[in-house]
């Protein structure tokens, strides 16, 4: 099973990476060759340089041999350079192409993949995996291959001078392959515990960054300190066991090599000795030995290497190879407006087989305000996500007018759907920029005038740079309630049909929040509104309100029929006066 996986990971890497640039690789494998060739020349001339100049004093022969000398080695540098940056090219290329396809995977995988899945592993295949991986193709791959066809050329050489002293010094070398083999195997195994445990890693320290304030309010500091040193020793533990292992590869061939290296100058000794060989002869062949001690153990290292990527590879494909039926397409239609009722009918869902929302029924009516109440955890905010479509796996269905939204393209479906959420999202870029998302091709005119409406421009005037301030990670620069305006001032630009307000105001002050609703009031006409409400004070003039309790509908109706026959909403309504008192 595990070479049959290797085998694949290998196979894909080739034909679906590294054979789009075969041209570039051909000219990197011709300049190999001349490198190699090159090596194997170096030792060839030391024959004559000792046989012609030296015992027969050939002068002729002592000027051409340093010239031949040193245009090999410039022929050599040359390809040397020529074949590294070539490979080098087809790396970076490769690497560019894989973290494309990562990244688009991961932009168009659903909101399910999400909620399984941690943000510091995702990072950690994009980054981490793809590092081993370019080492493997740049260092490994060239190495391997250069170092063969070396090998190859210095056989040839020492062939050439001694068939039978070739045979003699060689013979210990197959011993090195069964070490290699099995010291690369464990190596990939470890490589990939430690890419997995580097991506826990990453997890934690994007969480403790991201939730710093927390952190410091609840004066966590050890606790975090303690949860990422747990994890860096077990990093080290793994990182330690692999130097354990490879490791043990230089002593054995260190052995193999001095055993070849002192049998060859014993026995060419004796070869010399009975003029069964001449000394250039000899010292030619022991030249090439030296030199193919080298590369024969960087072999051993270099399977090493190859087999980190290989490692990195196979966390990469499985991120690649998720299930296309979680996949959300991407509209190739023209945009189309949808148009109509938003209406669930027996909707059921759950997450990992807990049930959510259990056969219910809502109806939005078109340019209608729908408001959606109840406690924490009964299933609000679900039924807001799968009108977007966030989530696919539920049983009923959710038309938009005559359209089924499951047989609507999402881009088409998003394209007329506005969401305001709690949780403002906002980038490390500038005001401006942030709210141009919600319509990359604005006017710097059409944002000043959403700035306006969303109440942004009286707080950015304050600031140096205005709309072109930029605003931190997550817009730390901001308050929460600046922060919510942008996010509104964000949909406001889209100007999309639907509207979703999944709790957009929950987290801001009374005063605050009565202030952004009057801005999101604007944000309502003549759309089709859907309102998560945490507040009953700000969905009061709903057209219709749904009382949600642990996944079903409990009652619906306006703000005055509700106060009359429901529980709940009654409930809910004194909690709120309770909570304004204090």
């Amino acid at each position: 099973m595990r070479s049959s996986k290797k085998q694949s990971v290998t196979s894909r890497i080739i034909f679906g990476y590294l054979f789009d640039h075969k041209l570039k690789i051909l000219l990197a494998l011709v300049m190999m060759i001349v490198s190699a060739a090159a090596t194997g020349l170096h030792a060839w001339l030391v024959r004559p340089a000792l046989d012609e100049v030296l015992i027969k004093g050939n002068k002729e022969m002592l000027f051409l041999i340093p010239i031949a000398i040193i245009i090999v080695t410039l022929i050599k540098g040359i390809a040397t350079y020529t074949h590294s940056y070539q490979m080098s090219k087809v790396a970076h290329a490769t690497i560019a192409k894989l973290q494309r396809q990562m990244f688009e995977k991961l932009m168009y995988l659903n909101m399910k993949f999400y909620n399984d899945s941690k943000s510091g592993n995702l990072i950690s295949r994009l980054i981490n995996d793809t590092y081993y991986l370019r080492l493997a193709i740049v260092k490994s791959v060239t190495g391997i291959i250069k170092d063969v066809l070396v090998i190859i050329f210095l056989l040839g050489n020492m062939f050439y001078q001694s068939w039978t002293l070739t045979l003699f010094a060689f013979f210990a070398f197959p011993l090195a392959l069964w070490p290699i083999r099995k010291i690369g195997k464990s190596i990939r195994k470890i490589t990939y515990t430690i890419q997995s445990e580097i991506a826990v890693f990453s997890n934690v320290l994007a969480e403790s960054i991201r939730g710093i304030k927390q952190v410091k309010s609840y004066t966590k500091e050890n606790y975090e300190k303690n949860r990422a040193f747990e994890t860096i020793d077990y990093i080290k533990k793994y990182f330690t066991k692999s130097a354990f292992i490879s490791n043990r590869l230089s002593p054995i061939m260190e052995f193999i090599g001095s055993l070849a290296i002192a049998l060859s100058i014993y026995a060419g000794g004796i070869f010399v000795l009975n003029e069964t060989m001449t000394t250039g002869q000899f010292m030619s062949f022991l030249v090439s030995l030296l030199l193919a001690y080298q590369p024969v153990k960087a072999l051993g290292n270099l399977n090493i290497s190859i087999q980190e990527g290989l490692a990195g590879a196979e966390r990469i494909f499985k991120l690649l190879d998720t299930s296309e039926n979680n996949m959300e397409e991407i509209s190739k239609k023209e945009k189309i407006k949808l148009d109509g009722d938003i209406v669930l009918k027996n909707i059921s869902f759950g997450y990992d087989r807990n049930n959510v929302l259990n056969d219910i029924n809502i109806n939005i009516p078109k340019n209608k305000k729908v408001a959606l109440v109840g406690l924490s955890g009964s299933g609000k905010s679900t039924i807001a996500n799968l009108v977007a479509r966030f989530f696919d796996e539920y049983k009923g269905d959710i038309t938009i007018g005559s359209k089924n939204i499951k047989k609507v393209h999402l881009k088409d479906l998003r394209d007329n759907i506005s969401i305001v959420t709690q949780e403002t999202i906002l980038f490390n870029d500038t005001i401006a920029n942030n709210i141009r998302y919600g319509k990359l091709e604005a006017s710097n005119e059409e944002i000043k005038k959403v700035a306006d409406l969303a109440g942004i421009t009286e707080f950015s005037e304050t600031l140096e740079h205005k709309l072109e301030t930029t605003i931190g990670e997550s817009g730390i620069k901001l308050s929460g309630g600046q922060r919510q305006r942008v996010a509104i001032a964000r949909a406001i630009i889209k100007n999309a049909p639907i509207l979703i307000l999944d709790e957009a105001t929950s987290s801001l002050d009374n005063i605050t929040e009565k202030s952004i609703y009057k801005t999101i009031k604007s944000l309502m006409m003549n759309k089709t509104v859907l309102i998560i409400a945490h507040r009953l004070s700000t969905i009061e003039d709903s057209d219709i309100i749904y009382v949600v309790d642990n996944g079903n509908i409990d009652s619906f109706g306006t703000h005055e029929e509700l106060i009359k026959k429901s529980d709940i909403y009654k409930k809910l309504q004194l909690r709120e006066k309770l909570e304004n008192e204090f």
